[in-house]
């Protein structure tokens, strides 16, 4: 139902602006960039001259993003005005084949069955871990097409509507 990739670990160069590069977040960054709209340590550029395929490290409106260290299983859904960022190899991208399946996997992988499974897959000595591997073998159950899309309506709304909040406090 999706592509799932976990992008490889890179060197980063910071640049002092968009000019001279692409605005960046990490996976606490995604936290508060959808509570409060903003990074949690302020604005980052990753620069145009770091070594790595930056193209392959942009995401895009609709991806969803998985925490895969530390904290395992958070799942985000990327804004439109988060398109384009470049984020950190910890985010694993789910891809959906299909538009009318973001919000029905957005709902399923944050629920706590999804998250049983997803944990079962955890490794690592000291910090924890989930490749895109692990991840892309949860089971999710493909319901009938209209529960589907009612779910992926609803998840939807309920994440414009976070939007529209963030715009409001911005803007205040």
């Amino acid at each position: 139902v999706a592509s799932v990739e976990l992008r490889g670990i890179f060197t980063r160069i910071w640049a002092q602006d968009e000019q001279h590069g692409v605005c960046y977040f990490n996976a606490t960054d995604m936290l508060s960039l959808l509570a409060l709209g903003v990074p949690a340590g302020g604005m980052r550029f990753l620069s145009h001259i770091t070594n790595t395929n930056i193209d392959r490290l942009l995401v895009r409106e609709g991806w969803l993003l998985m925490t895969c260290s530390r904290t395992i299983g958070r799942v985000f859904c990327v804004p439109r005005r988060l398109d384009g960022w470049a984020s950190t190899h910890d985010l694993i991208r789910i891809v959906p084949n299909d538009p009318e399946m973001i919000g029905y996997l957005h709902a399923w992988l944050s629920s706590p069955i999804a998250q049983v499974q997803l944990l079962s897959y955890t490794h690592g000595g000291q910090i924890d871990h989930v490749t895109d591997k692990q991840v892309s073998e949860v089971l999710v159950p493909l319901l009938d097409s209209e529960p589907r899309k009612r779910i992926h309506k609803e998840v939807m709304k309920a994440l414009r509507s976070r939007e529209q909040a963030i715009d409001t406090l911005t803007n205040a």
